[in-house]
């Protein structure tokens, strides 16, 4: 049994330094097939920037999603504050509309007191 496992991991050992060997070959012919291609390293560089621009297609969309998203919640905040504007300015023309009427009652009771202190004036003035 111990010979069995023994062999085993050998030939594991073995077989990995041979992949490893495969693949340090393939790495390399396929290294010197692109530096063969002059193009290559510019076609890599447009593609690049062609992904570069479609990522920035895509931002710049998702921030004005996001842009419309977070208006969209603070509409509600707007209307509100629309609303609560009206309503203080209704509640101050209302009480200025009750001030006017309580002044212009003033000054008419007012009037009526001094038309008729004038009057008891010139009834004792006629009496005397």
């Amino acid at each position: 049994m111990k010979r069995v496992i023994l062999s085993f991991a050998v030939l594991l050992a073995v077989a990995g330094g041979a992949a490893r060997a495969d693949n340090a070959a393939a790495r390399k012919a396929c290294t010197d097939a692109m530096n063969a291609d002059p193009k290559f390293a510019e076609e890599i560089v447009a593609a690049t920037d062609a992904a570069k621009r479609d990522n920035a297609d895509v931002e710049i969309a998702q921030l004005h999603q996001e842009a419309a998203d977070k208006v969209a919640r603070n509409e509600q905040h707007v209307i509100l504050a629309y609303a609560a504007m009206w309503i203080a300015a209704a509640v101050f023309l209302g009480f200025l509309w009750k001030r006017q009427r309580a002044l212009k009652d003033q000054i008419a009771r007012l009037t009526a007191d001094l038309e008729k202190a004038l009057a008891e004036d010139q009834d004792s003035a006629k009496t005397s």
